[in-house]
């Protein structure tokens, strides 16, 4: 479309095409989320945390993993329920980058909703694994402790599915912003998918080896977290 301003001259109105593009906006949220995600490791190592095992182990494993380790457990499932929020801060600040930018993504209120039930099934997990310790340490039956450690360990299984819904979720909004490099966005997508496969297929305790072996898809996990952060606290404006 062309207005005429003088004869014999013209000029293009500007379209949307023309308009400048505008730039991703970041924020130091995912960034620190991961961080704060990441800080479970001291839990792990400080409490000697190596539960819940499955049914299928035996009373002698597991009066060791959870004799005489109801404090370093319990302290942990509570360290969880704080530090693992840092996963629902990853997606919160990706739904608000991409906000910021302009380029609001539906998808993202999915994001958040399913990390936030992935984690409550993880501080689950470990508040029933410190349950069965103490119970075993407090004169009770050790088929009681074998039987919430099945518990603990198909929740853990169960977790995976919303935490991969979650990361495809954000991994399609990242790609349709058109705002993050097509790898990173890619990433996160195959990450949740091999996530969602655990919650979809493999939750049965049949399939618990092999998904004990895709839950590695973890490590994917954390390379989309860092990377993500790290772009979107390159991007955020100064002031």
């Amino acid at each position: 479309m062309t207005i005429e301003t003088e004869p014999g001259n013209s000029t293009t109105s500007p379209t949307s095409t023309d308009r400048p593009r505008r730039p991703l906006v970041g924020n130091r949220l995912v960034l620190t989320g991961a961080i704060m995600y990441l800080l479970e490791w001291v839990a792990i190592v400080a409490g000697h945390v190596g539960v819940p095992l499955g049914a299928t182990v035996g009373a002698a494993g597991i009066a060791r993993a959870y004799g005489g380790h109801a404090d370093s457990l319990g302290w942990a499932a509570g360290w969880f329920g704080v530090v693992l929020l840092g996963r629902v801060l990853i997606m919160t600040g990706l739904r608000s980058a991409l906000a910021d930018s302009h380029r609001p993504q539906r998808l993202m209120d999915l994001a958040v909703a399913a990390m936030a039930l992935s984690v409550a099934l993880e501080t689950c997990v470990y508040a029933v694994a410190a349950g069965a310790s103490w119970s075993l340490g407090a004169q009770g039956s050790l088929a009681a402790a074998r039987s919430l450690d099945a518990v603990a360990s198909q929740l853990n299984h169960v977790l995976y599915g919303p935490l991969g819904v979650s990361l495809v979720a954000a991994g399609i909004a990242m790609w349709r912003s058109g705002l993050f490099p097509r790898t990173l966005a890619a990433l996160g997508t195959v990450a949740g998918v091999l996530s969602t496969l655990i919650g979809l297929a493999l939750a049965a305790p049949r399939f618990s080896g092999a998904a004990d072996a895709l839950s590695s898809v973890a490590l994917l996990f954390w390379v989309w977290m860092i990377w993500t952060g790290v772009v979107l606290w390159r991007a955020r404006r100064s002031g």
